[in-house]
């Protein structure tokens, strides 16, 4: 048993390690936020009872609530209080009972898996206090032991998640009243107390690589028609790195800079498109995100903030099929209207 335990705790170190990593290098991300929660599930106390038992229960129903602080989207401390199951023990003389309750401190390592869902760990120490009573004998207890932990965090909108997570504690008890390994799989429901959708940046723009410069463009007459410029991820790279929106390739829109500034009669409508994974809402919301972004960019190059307009329309009007990820590259997409001369 020592030795599974050892292999749990290194392999969630290991974990950690790879986790936090990718914690840190996302710690400039701009969010943090507390949160509360409640999970309840199944506890399975292995080795609460002695050999010469004649019946053991040690499957029980096992609840808690917890709170923690997010320090980014990925690095977050929680404190939980959890029961962690009752056992019954019947010998030849007597029947015992056990409860065992537990307070623990945790680091929640995050990582994004699949769109805003997301894979954690944890590793921390539990405080647990228990009894054993049956017939004349009553003994109790507490002490602290590692914890470690993991699960599976899924959005249910954006200040609403669930878990489905696994933790484990080694050996709590003592040597009267016994130890055993406490394994705790369950559900857990979370509310933020900010909303975990990306909010607008003032300007936040990613420091572009070096890239060539932007040829002048011929003088010419204005345009009477409206003209079109679409940037997708297959014009010149991807605009916005995966689910985040900061500019990380401005070499598509300068032209359409060049273009406004030639031309200061002129205005531009920005329009922000997602593909369809993920929530509709949240879809909706990054690529208003998205459109401000880009056109806080324009701004920053010197475009009155009077000639832009900006619009977000999430999925809701593809240009390509879904089902494919060329098509959702193609959605992926922000489009620029620009209108013949303004009336001043």
């Amino acid at each position: 048993m020592k030795n599974v335990y050892s292999a749990r705790v290194c392999f969630a170190w290991v974990a950690l390690l790879g986790l936090s990593n990718a914690a840190f290098s996302d710690s400039t991300e701009p969010y943090s936020s507390g949160y509360l929660g409640a999970r309840i599930g199944y506890s399975h106390n292995d080795n609460s009872c002695l050999d010469t038992a004649l019946v053991c229960d040690k499957d029980e129903a096992a609840y808690g609530v917890f709170a923690g602080y997010d320090f980014n989207r990925r690095l977050a401390l929680e404190l939980s209080v959890n029961d962690i199951g009752d056992s019954v023990a019947k010998y030849p003389g007597a029947t015992m009972e056990g409860e065992l309750r537990e307070i623990d401190l945790a680091l929640k390592v995050s990582y994004p898996l699949y769109q805003k869902t997301r894979i954690y760990g944890k590793l921390g120490a539990a405080y647990w206090d228990g009894e054993v009573t049956g017939g004349a004998t009553k003994l109790d207890g507490s002490g602290v032991r590692p914890l470690i932990g993991g699960g599976i965090e899924l959005p249910l909108s954006d200040r609403w998640t669930t878990r489905l997570e696994y933790q484990y504690i080694d050996q709590v008890g003592d040597s009267e009243m016994g130890r055993a390994n406490a394994n705790f799989v369950g559900l857990s429901l979370v509310w933020n107390f900010a909303s975990r959708l990306r909010k607008t940046p003032e300007a936040v723009v990613a420091a572009p690589e070096p890239a060539p410069q932007v040829q002048p463009v011929q003088a010419a007459p204005e345009p009477v028609a409206d003209q079109r410029i679409i940037v997708d991820e297959q014009v010149g790279g991807p605009l916005f790195d995966f689910d985040k929106s900061v500019i990380r390739n401005t070499a598509a829109i300068d032209p359409v800079v060049a273009q406004l500034i030639q031309h200061p009669s002129l205005v531009v409508s920005i329009t922000g498109h997602t593909d369809a994974r993920g929530a509709t809402a949240y879809n909706q919301r990054l690529s208003e995100t998205r459109a401000k972004v880009v056109a806080h960019y324009l701004q920053s190059k010197g475009i009155e903030a009077n000639r832009i307009t900006v619009h977000g329309m999430g999925e809701e009007q593809p240009v390509a099929d879904n089902q494919t990820e060329e098509g959702r590259a193609k959605n992926r997409r922000v489009e620029f209207v620009i209108s013949g001369a303004k009336t001043r």
